[in-house]
């Protein structure tokens, strides 16, 4: 007699099918709570929705292609009372289990309602992984997503901005927003790639936090479904519409001042002040020249090295940076499209952020904006169509952008010149299609495109030129020792250019089968095709080919890559598996040098012109196997195991570069073969108390044919560089080892933390020759240079890492009542606080005796604390927030790393920095490093307050 009700959930399923990348799952059973039988039909239904299914004979239910976030779930069944599940949390590729205990009824009455639990042990977690829902998001001490990473157990910001996992490269990480890579194709400086990448090359990482529905950090293996990266995957997934108009804004402030250690770069206590900064100074130094010409040169001088009094920049480009403040703009809000709430629903999303240079720079200020629009339509019960619309951009400096004092800005010695940069612009625009079928109620097919179009600009501007000599109508002092060392102009126009484009079309497909309750099938393929143009000069002149001073770049190229897989998960009471299969390809498909020792160089200055000939490049396949077990042991334990290899591309820079300098200094190598990890993982959990999860993880990940760097001799290579040309070769490797330790409160309650602690060693190492002449292997040449086939501790290695994130939150309605009134009702305080130690370097003494010795000695621990206070007020259905988030609670300071053997012998030996004069030295003439960089001594930020307003409706 209940059995036709499956007929009707049978419509509703489709209905589940529908949703954006990614996606989870919902899994249970339905029984009898009188004698334990499966109620067979019983429906559930996602509250607000029309997904839902039925339970089949065994009393067990499944909803597939569940968008991530909060659901009511409902349990019904005539002669039953009604179930209401409320909060239940779906997590992007996981499983959530909500079971249903319903109780026979002759009447109808009041639903029960219960709230959901959070499942203390994560039962399908088959490798390390961490959800974070926007409700952590908006309430922890952050400025956006990139600094959650940080949060993470095994992730580290590198200098320049870029993030490691696990001792990983820095671009090895997959930055997924609802499915569509945050590429960076272009990383070096312009016309220097070789040898430096620019600052903040993960600007893109950081989307507008109110647009997030939910993310995911993978640090461990991940499952066939993700390829082309070698170290993790982070999944976010934005909001859409619901079915009433809703949103919020908000306004975030930062006052103006000074965000380095050590006095004002443009100040009285600098040594060039001190120096020349008062008339007396140039009379002292020069006591028989006239008071005219002292007078005119005095007040020159101090022209060009103060800013203009209105807060502008000089001619050269100085200005004030203490007087500039920090602005940041977020809106985001939905809801539906015309008179169906189901059919049609968006989403818009927008951000605008002016952030002040940390030191003083061309661009003074960083913009960075994104806009998204998201569009849902469900035109039929078995279609649904999502199209998003996404731009972003950011305007800041070739050096600047990164939290690290040496990736903030220019060396001390250009802060007097900074019209020699210019500011470079980055813009990204991206459409995406997806559109669902629904097969059947088990199986549905989702395919999605995309473009996406990178322009990266950096304009060649002219400079004005320092006069020869002293007149009244000149704008600059001419040269002479009042420069003090100081970077002068010597160009006549900014020293870096760029052109570069890419556009590339992307097109993937999943099928998903849910076989049976317990297995679930799962099959898709992509197809990534670029189109790129790069063209770079770094020198005053506008092309390299012809001025015998600075660097040229060009490139053009058509990459592709490929990839298929297949991947099964098993999901029983003792099990859960995922095993799968993956094969990926890709071609940079460009012409090549047919003989490598021997490149044709189209231009004048080289020793030889070269071969004109070419060849193209080679295709590259592999077959990645990966598999994830998780063995739960009862309620309160679970272990697990992960095995997989996972490949990735060389960086396009790596691959296509092409540097001249009077003959070919650098050449990228087209046929670079794929960089492999193999990951190894064994994890435990443990319920302590049914309140807290314990995370017990031991990884190992064997990095091998990594890139590194060869010399190539060949007659029309650089005639500066002797006659040899950089290039990149698979000839380097690299191993992580460690355990992470993982305390998480899970039960519900107003306090909330996550405590996390690793313990790891990364090393690397190179093999072959450094350097070759020949492709003969007996040329006895190519084993003049040999690398050294030992390993040495990583640059980047923190043994131990310790994060900390302590949340206090009182609801809305909650909290002591004074006269009345409830002050602390939806009230959040949250705490962060993060420790790693210091990063390892090379010192031996004149008395030690080791050979070979390379990061023997670390520098000082580095820890600070974050502060996050909101408070939200309402006013019927709106609702005013405030907030003060406070970087950098206690003003800790993190040695920089020294890049001068003397300076490092200096602190090593005698404890003396570069922000302190030795004992002895002369204020007025002391070395370099406190002259020119008493700023860097250290490299993070001082306290920052920020105070936010925001409107919610």
């Amino acid at each position: 007699m209940r059995l036709p009700k499956i007929t009707v959930l049978l419509v509703i399923s489709f209905s589940v099918l529908f949703s954006q990348t990614p996606k989870g799952k919902i899994f249970g059973k339905i029984t009898d709570k009188t004698t334990g039988e499966p109620l067979v039909g019983a429906n559930v239904l996602i509250e607000g929705t029309t997904m839902g299914a039925a339970a089949n004979f065994d009393g067990e239910y499944f909803i597939i292609n569940v968008p991530p976030g909060r659901y009511n779930l409902v349990a019904s069944m005539v002669g039953y009372k009604k179930v209401i599940v409320k909060d239940v949390a779906v997590y992007v590729d996981r499983t959530t289990t909500v079971n249903f205990q319903l109780e026979p009824t002759a009447i109808e009455v009041e639903p029960v309602i219960v709230e959901a639990k959070r499942a203390i042990i994560e039962k399908d977690k088959t490798a390390t992984s961490v959800n974070i829902e926007s409700r952590e998001i908006e309430s922890a001490p952050i400025e956006g997503l990139k600094q959650i990473l940080e949060l993470t157990a095994g992730i580290i910001q590198n200098p320049n901005g870029t993030y490691s996992i696990r001792g990983g490269g820095a671009y090895e990480l997959n930055f997924l927003i609802n499915g569509v890579e945050q590429m960076t194709t272009n990383t070096g400086v312009p016309g220097y790639s070789f040898a430096w990448d620019k600052s903040n090359n993960s600007w893109k990482y950081d989307y507008n936090p109110l647009a997030v529905a939910q993310m995911e950090i993978i640090s461990g293996g991940f499952s066939a479904e993700y390829g082309n990266a070698q170290s993790g995957v982070v999944k976010v997934v934005t909001k859409e519409g619901g079915p009433k108009l809703s949103g919020e804004f908000r306004f975030e402030y930062r006052p103006p001042g000074q965000y380095h250690w050590g006095p004002y770069l443009y100040g009285p206590e600098t040594v060039e002040w001190q120096k020349w900064g008062t008339l007396e100074r140039w009379k002292q130094t020069y006591p028989d020249s006239s008071d005219e010409w002292i007078y005119k040169m005095w007040r020159k001088w101090v022209e060009n090295h103060s800013p203009n009094p209105d807060g502008s920049s000089n001619p050269l480009g100085v200005y004030d940076y203490r007087k500039l403040a920090y602005r940041r703009f977020l809106i985001g809000f939905g809801g539906p499209l015309g008179s169906s709430p189901e059919a049609l629903r968006f989403f818009i999303s927008a951000e605008y952020r002016e952030k002040p240079t940390r030191i003083p720079t061309i661009e003074r200020v960083q913009v960075y904006q994104n806009y998204t629009l998201t569009l849902s339509w469900n035109p039929a019960p078995k279609h649904k169509f999502k199209l998003m619309g996404l731009y972003q951009y950011y305007r800041g400096g070739l050096f600047s952008g990164s939290d690290d004092i040496r990736w903030a800005g220019r060396d001390g010695a250009w802060k007097y010149v900074l019209v020699t940069d210019s500011p470079r612009d980055e813009i990204t625009t991206t459409q995406s299609f997806t559109w669902t079928y629904a097969i059947n109620p088990q199986s549905f097919f989702e395919l999605t495109a995309y473009h996406s179009r990178e322009r990266y600009v950096v304009l060649v501007l002219p400079v004005p030129q320092r006069p020869s000599y002293l007149r009244d109508d000149v704008w600059s002092i001419p040269p002479g020792p009042w420069d003090e060392g100081y970077r002068t102009v010597y160009s006549f126009t900014t020293l870096y250019g760029q052109d570069a484009r890419t556009d590339a079309w992307s097109v993937y497909g999943d099928y998903t089968n849910q076989v049976t309750t317990r297995l679930q099938l799962k099959a898709g393929f992509k197809l990534n095709y670029w189109d790129t143009y790069y063209n770079a000069v770094s020198s005053f002149a506008a092309n390299a080919f012809i001025s015998r001073t600075g660097y040229a770049e060009y490139y053009k190229a058509y990459p592709y890559y490929i990839a298929g897989y297949i991947q099964s998960r098993f999901e029983y009471e003792g099990m859960v598996a995922n095993i799968g299969v993956r094969a990926d390809g890709y071609n940079f498909n460009t012409e090549i040098p047919y003989d490598r020792f021997n490149p044709f160089y189209p231009a004048l200055g080289a020793e030889a012109i070269g071969d004109p000939r070419t060849k193209h490049t080679k295709a590259h396949f592999r077959i990645s196997p990966r598999f994830g077990i998780s063995f739960p042991i009862g309620e309160n334990t679970a272990f697990r195991l992960q095995y997989g290899h996972f490949y990735s591309m060389p960086t396009f820079k790596e691959a296509l570069m092409k540097t001249t300098e009077l003959g070919w200094i650098a050449y990228g190598n087209g046929n670079l073969g794929p960089k492999q990890t193999i990951s190894y993982e064994f994890g435990l959990q443990h319920s302590y108390k049914n309140t807290h999860r314990i995370d017990i993880v031991a990884y190992y990940n064997d990095r091998v044919k990594q890139v590194g760097t060869l010399y190539v001799y060949a007659p029309s290579a650089g005639i500066r560089r002797n006659k040899r040309y950089l290039t990149y070769e698979n000839n380097s490797y690299g191993a992580s080892k460690g355990i992470e330790i993982t305390i998480d409160k899970v039960a519900p309650g107003r306090w909330g933390y996550r405590l996390t602690y690793s313990l790891s060693r990364t090393t690397f190492g190179y093999y072959g020759p450094l350097a070759i002449w020949s492709d003969d292997p007996n040329d006895p040449r190519n084993y003049q240079e040999r690398n050294q086939a030992n390993d040495f501790l990583s640059y980047d290695d923190r043994t131990h890492t310790f994060r900390a994130l302590v949340n206090y939150s009182v609801e809305k309605g909650g909290g002591i009542e004074i006269l009345g009134v409830k002050p602390f009702s939806d009230f959040n305080i949250s705490l962060t606080y993060t420790a790693q130690s210091g990063t390892p370097f090379t010192y031996v003494t004149s008395y030690d005796e080791f050979k070979d010795v390379v990061n023997n000695r670390r520098y000082p621990l580095e820890a600070k604390f974050d502060l996050n206070l909101t408070k939200r007020i309402y006013f019927g259905k709106q609702s005013l927030l405030l907030g003060v988030r406070i970087m950098n609670l206690f003003n800790n300071r993190w040695l920089t790393p020294f890049s001068s053997q003397d300076d490092l012998r200096d602190w090593v030996e005698r404890n003396i920095t570069p922000d302190m004069l030795k004992p002895g030295e002369d204020p007025l003439n002391p070395r370099a490093s406190y002259k020119f960089n008493y700023f860097t001594t250290y490299r993070n930020v001082p306290r920052e307050i920020y105070f936010t307003i925001g409107f919610g409706f």
